[in-house]
């Protein structure tokens, strides 16, 4: 698995997807988006249903939050930490805690889009390209369609730096 987080001028949210899920998500950088809802809108051509199952996520981890307070994310967070195990839950980042969680590679790989510096920032272990064919998803099938996506040249695909 990989943490992905994805940061854009207003917000911060990450959770884990695997290797393909990634690239839907590197491709669809190919249109510049601007914010997160953008990023999800350009994803949804080759992983259909990613966006609705994100704001979902997105959606509890709020009413969650409102209704529990801080303490329920700094628990998992804790929790998992403690048992040497990747935070599952989709969350956005809303203090210290949870940006570290979003930001540092623990029991995984990470994967760290920043909309705004139109960087992508990646552990050393996956190779990202500027430009690659996808599979395209059917929901949770993939499908023998592939679409080929090119990076427009003001991105930029560095190493995490430990």
């Amino acid at each position: 698995m990989i943490r992905l987080t994805i940061k854009d001028p207003e917000q911060i949210v990450s959770f884990l997807t695997d290797e393909d899920r990634v690239f839907h998500f590197v491709a669809g950088c190919s249109i510049n988006p601007a914010n997160l809802g953008e990023l999800l809108m350009a994803t949804e051509i080759y992983q259909q249903g990613v966006t609705a199952r994100i704001m979902a996520d997105l959606m509890e981890f709020d009413k969650t939050l409102r209704h529990k307070g801080p303490s329920f994310i700094h628990e998992a967070i804790s929790s998992a930490q403690a048992q040497s195990k990747a935070l599952e839950m989709t969350f956005q980042v809303i203090d210290e805690m949870t940006e570290r969680e979003a930001l540092v590679a623990r029991e995984n790989e990470l994967v760290v889009l920043d909309l705004a510096r139109h960087d992508i920032i990646a552990s050393e272990s996956l190779d990202i390209p500027f430009s690659d064919e996808v599979h395209i998803y059917n929901d949770q099938t993939q499908t023998s369609k592939t679409v080929t996506y090119i990076l427009p040249q003001n991105w930029t695909i560095e190493p995490i730096t430990e």
